[in-house]
């Protein structure tokens, strides 16, 4: 059985946690957080806590490393001497790369990954980045532990984590702001609040599983339900005119450059 250790107790790695624990072949959790809330409820869901890193460290086969990016470097200090010498560490964190690892944990193995917040309800996307050198059994440890909340897609070089953070790490609020505007434009015209929502919602859960089901291009599927000189045409020509495509464009590229800019803080 595996044993997974978690540095940090928070909303994402509470999640994994969880995800971890309903497996039918669910490994032993520890975590440690100095957040005694935080401890009680992932306790709750059968994690092993603790306040302090300590000798429990040393039978973990993946420890996950869970606290916010500015916090990372000085969480690490007290870990370090406690590491697997036989395990490997997996970093959910954002905008922190493996050669400032590899300085704050001297070399100590080390793969990346980038989640999204559905993995809070299981249907995550996450990317994951796996450096040459890394053993195959910690490899698949990291997919085992990641593919607890959703699907995982495996990059091929490490710039591309930026690339998985700016789409689904920071997707899902692109989405939002969509279905916000859905909504808005529903109840500028009189409808109420609560049913425009429901069908903003919908909508875009709706659209999703069809896509998912279909297997189809996005381009198909917006076919099929665009009749020429119809009203959906009609509403596509709008966004069409806005420019949609080098909007989305330049909101990625931003959250990119707004990446690097974050990776330039610890290096």
């Amino acid at each position: 059985m595996r044993t997974i250790g978690f540095l940090g107790g928070g909303n994402m790695a509470g999640a994994i946690i969880g995800g971890l624990l309903r497996l039918d072949d669910a490994p032993v959790i520890h975590v440690v957080d100095h957040n005694p809330a935080k401890l009680e409820r992932l306790a709750a869901l059968g994690a092993k806590t603790h306040e302090a890193p300590g000798d429990w460290i040393t039978a973990c086969d993946l420890f996950v490393l869970a606290v916010k990016p500015q916090g990372m470097k000085d969480a690490l200090g007290p870990v370090k001497a406690f590491l697997n010498p036989k395990g490997a560490a997996l970093t959910i964190a954002a905008g922190i790369e493996s050669a400032a690892y590899a300085e704050w944990l001297s070399g100590y193995p080390l793969i990346r990954s980038m989640p999204n917040t559905p993995a809070m309800v299981g249907e995550g996307v996450t990317g994951l980045w796996v450096p040459e050198g890394i053993a195959p059994e910690h490899a698949e440890a990291a997919e085992f532990v990641l593919s607890a909340v959703g699907r995982v897609v495996r990059v091929a070089k490490e710039g591309d984590i930026d690339l998985v953070g700016a789409i689904p790490g920071s997707g899902p609020a692109y989405v939002f702001r969509f279905m916000e505007a859905l909504q808005a434009a529903a109840v500028r015209r009189g409808m109420p609040e609560a049913d425009a929502k429901a069908l903003a919602l919908g909508t875009v859960k709706g659209a999703a599983l069809l896509a998912e089901a279909s297997g189809k291009p996005f381009s198909e599927l917006r076919e099929q339900v665009t009749s020429k000189g119809g009203t959906t045409a009609r509403a596509l020509a709008v966004m069409n005119a806005r420019d949609i495509d080098a909007m989305m464009d330049e909101a990625v590229g931003a959250a990119i450059a707004r990446t690097l800019e974050m990776k330039a803080m610890f290096r």
